[in-house]
C-alpha cells in the first residue's frame, strides 16, 4: 500500500499535534498510550490518551464515505505504514516506554493494535512477532510426545 501525498501530509498535520502534546526531549514523560478513532462516512482521524481524551484531529479525505468494508484495515495498515516510516518522530515524543498506537471503535474499545514502542530502539509488529507459533508449538509437541 502506496500512501498518497495528500494522505502523508494530512498524517503529518496530526502528528504535529501529538508532538505538541507530547514534546519531544520534554523531562516530563507521560505515561499513555495513543487510541486512534476513524470515521469512515466523514474520513475523520481522531487520536486519545488513556483517559479518552482527544488529543488531535484530522480528516483524512481519502477516508471520506470509503465504500469498501475493509476500511478498519487500510486505516489500521496506512497508519502502520506511516508510522514505520516516520519511527525517529514516534520514538522522539516524551511517551514513558512501553507504549502502543491502537485503534478504536465508537465505543473506544480496541478493534486492533497498530504498533507497540518497547524500548528506545525498537517497534514491534505483533502479527510479526507471532507468526508461525502456532505452527512451531504443535511441531515441539508433537515431537515431544513421539519420544
Amino acid at each position: 500500500m502506496n500512501l498518497s501525498k495528500q494522505t502523508i501530509q494530512q498524517l503529518d498535520e496530526l502528528f504535529g499535534e501529538l508532538e505538541k502534546h507530547y514534546s519531544p526531549g520534554s523531562d516530563s514523560p507521560i505515561m499513555t498510550d495513543i487510541s486512534f478513532q476513524a470515521h469512515q462516512d466523514s474520513g475523520e482521524l481522531t487520536a486519545y490518551d488513556d483517559d479518552d481524551q482527544e488529543i488531535a484531529s484530522e480528516v483524512i479525505d481519502e477516508w471520506i464515505d470509503y465504500p469498501e468494508a475493509n476500511f478498519n484495515e487500510v486505516v489500521r495498515e496506512t497508519l502502520k505504514q506511516y508510522l514505520r516510516s516516520n519511527r525517529e518522530r514516534v520514538l522522539s515524543l516524551s511517551i514513558i516506554h512501553p507504549f502502543s498506537f491502537v485503534l478504536v471503535d465508537g465505543d473506544l474499545e480496541t478493534v486492533s493494535d497498530i504498533y507497540q514502542v518497547d524500548d528506545d530502539s525498537i517497534m514491534i509488529e505483533h502479527e510479526e512477532l507471532m507468526k508461525g507459533l502456532d505452527q512451531d508449538l504443535n511441531a515441539f509437541i508433537t515431537k515431544l510426545l513421539k519420544e
